[in-house]
């Protein structure tokens, strides 16, 4: 009997390294076969706004590189706290990935508490687009320039307000950035979202605000604000007349909002390679240059590297900028 015994648990011992041996080669085939199936792209704000918009520009160019389809999902809540949190818990094989936003860098910077770190829990793939904030004022504002809104607004104190659609949001931190650089008083009025803001700004109960690209275009089309100056390094293709904040004599309130696809920590050097290079070619393609500058943006590149570097130098700025306001947040 011992020696039966023996000879089972031998065979279950070879059959275990035999099993262990062939993991790696079925792996790596499971590797060279990536995509076999649909992609998953969490977007973790809500639909219809500008970083919805963006990330399906580039995951249907996305899916056309890879041979398969990317198919965007949204997953809203928590100021993208859980869209995520959803995918830096999920498992790492590349079929589910985040479309990142600046808020991955500022949280941090916030204080809040998150179930996740920003760059230990991600596998970086790439920037994907950018775009830009502008400074703008309701057009019952009796100003068409930066320096007349700053010498209308030294000249009364406290008497000028501006909004912003959340706190900690890259709209909110572009004006405190201005109201730092031009030593402005100015009550904050924040809301939940930018509609809500837009009504009043249109109305002049909110005076001013950075406002982003996608919503400037249309709100400054309707005549019901006026665009003062881009937070872009350079002049817009939307707006070629309006001057970049540094023109207008502000270079630290500079601010170009980024977006980016990251997946869970621990995705195969394969498979997070093919999606690097097949994110490279999808943004070299003039269709997703041109939709992505119909909305107000454009094409943005980075290593995973240089991803990395942008993240940890976001979250130093923003987290300066958050102790010079005293902004607090609740977790």
């Amino acid at each position: 009997m011992p020696i039966q015994s023996s000879g089972i648990y031998r065979r279950a011992f070879i059959a275990a390294l035999a099993t262990a041996a062939l993991a790696p080669a079925a792996r790596a085939q499971t590797d060279a076969d990536f995509p076999s199936r649909p992609i998953k792209l969490v977007v973790p704000l809500a639909p219809g706004g500008v970083t919805d918009v963006f990330a399906r520009v580039v995951a249907q160019q996305l899916g056309k590189e890879l041979g398969g389809n990317v198919v965007v999902e949204n997953r809203a809540g928590g100021g993208g706290v859980i869209g995520n949190t959803y995918v830096a818990q999920s498992k790492p094989d590349g079929y589910t990935l985040l479309f990142a936003v600046p808020s991955l860098a500022i949280d941090p910077a916030l204080g809040r508490k998150l179930p996740y770190d920003a760059l230990r829990d991600f596998t970086l793939i790439g920037l994907a687009a950018s775009s830009p904030n502008y400074l703008v004022v309701s057009s019952k504002v009796p100003v068409n320039d930066v320096k007349s809104l700053v010498d209308l607004v030294h000249r009364n104190p406290g008497k000028y307000n501006y909004g912003h659609p959340g706190v900690g949001t890259t709209a909110h931190l572009s004006f405190e950035l201005f109201k730092l650089a031009a030593k402005l008083e100015a009550n904050p009025i924040p809301y939940k979202g930018s509609a809500p803001m837009i009504v009043d700004l249109a109305e002049g109960q909110v005076a001013m605000t950075s406002m982003a690209a996608i919503l400037t275009m249309s709100e400054a089309k309707a005549g019901r604000i006026r665009v003062l100056a881009t937070t872009a390094t350079q002049r817009t293709p939307q707006f070629p007349d309006v001057p970049t904040m540094a023109e207008a004599g502000y270079p630290t309130a500079m601010v170009a909002p980024w977006f980016g696809i990251v997946g869970p920590a621990g995705i195969p050097p394969a498979v997070s390679s093919k999606l690097v290079n097949a994110l490279s070619r999808a943004l070299a393609a003039p269709e997703v240059k041109s939709q992505l500058a119909a909305v107000g943006g454009e094409v943005a590149r980075a290593t995973p590297a240089e991803f990395r570097s942008l993240i940890e130098s976001d979250t130093a700025k923003w987290t300066s900028v958050v102790k010079q306001v005293g902004l607090t947040v609740e977790n």
